[in-house]
């Protein structure tokens, strides 16, 4: 079919002149790549309480993501990389083992159950609690899965407490969940945002420009993680919001976003 591949990050999408501005690799200008039809497969990152969803569970590659990362002397972009920096984690986790350290898994999804266990295999010595908003583990799963992982969890010495927001800067929280103050470390597992950073705003769901700040209101209407993700028709053809509110197809029809 002769596929080029291109080793680098798309900066911005340009639907009317369809055209993908890239930024190769070891490159510091950014290139113009033409094309008749764009399938954009994005995915998302799962940071839910960072600007740009970083998170432990995905490497950090985005240009301006590394420039605020919260480990930006490595660079995850490359495999050794993230190598490295799976042994700070680990470092990190064997330092807080010595010290019998508090640690607080938010999220009782499949991820967070996973991760807490692991922590309480590899690393006995920590004191492991895991919470979630909804009334048990790993919700949208069967209840026999919930109930076997809760009955492991507990049996483990795992604190589970369920049907709690994670409300950290709220007086009290902390003693809700069994703790005297803030843990020793937190992971957040929950919730996914969207890296959709290259689109205008007119395609991304975050966007209503009948509001006075131009920002939608409405939860629902914004998605998971506070919005940006791209508007598609039941083609999968992006759309944007124009002025006065009304849709219409974006680059011509011929963008899709799955």
């Amino acid at each position: 079919m002769g596929i080029k591949f291109l080793w680098g990050e798309v900066t911005e999408l340009d639907g009317e002149k369809q055209i993908a501005h890239v930024k190769p690799m070891f490159s510091d200008h950014t290139e113009e790549v033409a094309f008749d039809y764009c399938v954009i497969a994005a995915g998302c990152t799962f940071g839910l309480f960072s600007k740009w969803g970083e998170s432990l569970w995905a490497p950090t590659v985005n240009e301006g993501a590394i420039a605020e990362s919260e480990w930006k002397h490595i660079d995850e972009r490359f495999i050794e990389g993230r190598r490295r920096h799976i042994f700070e984690e680990h470092e990190k986790l064997a330092a807080l083992n010595k010290k019998k350290a508090n640690v607080l898994v938010v999220g009782a999804g499949f991820i967070g159950v996973e991760w807490v266990t692991e922590l309480q295999h590899y690393f006995p010595n920590l004191k492991l609690t895991i919470m979630d908003f909804l009334p048990k583990c790993l919700g949208p799963l069967p209840q026999n899965a919930a109930s076997y992982c809760d009955k492991y969890m507990k049996e483990h010495g795992i604190k589970c407490y369920y049907g709690m927001k994670y409300a950290p800067k709220e007086e009290g929280f902390w003693e809700k969940i069994g703790l005297t103050g803030e843990p020793d470390c937190t992971f957040v597992c929950i919730g996914t945002k969207a890296s959709n950073w290259f689109m205008p705003k007119e395609c991304l769901t975050g966007y209503n420009p009948l509001e006075e700040d131009k920002k939608e209101k409405d939860p629902k209407k914004r998605g998971p993680g506070g919005g940006g993700w791209i508007h598609v028709n039941k083609h999968l053809q992006v759309y944007k919001v124009n002025e006065d509110g009304s849709q219409s197809l974006w680059g011509n029809g011929h963008i899709f976003a799955i």
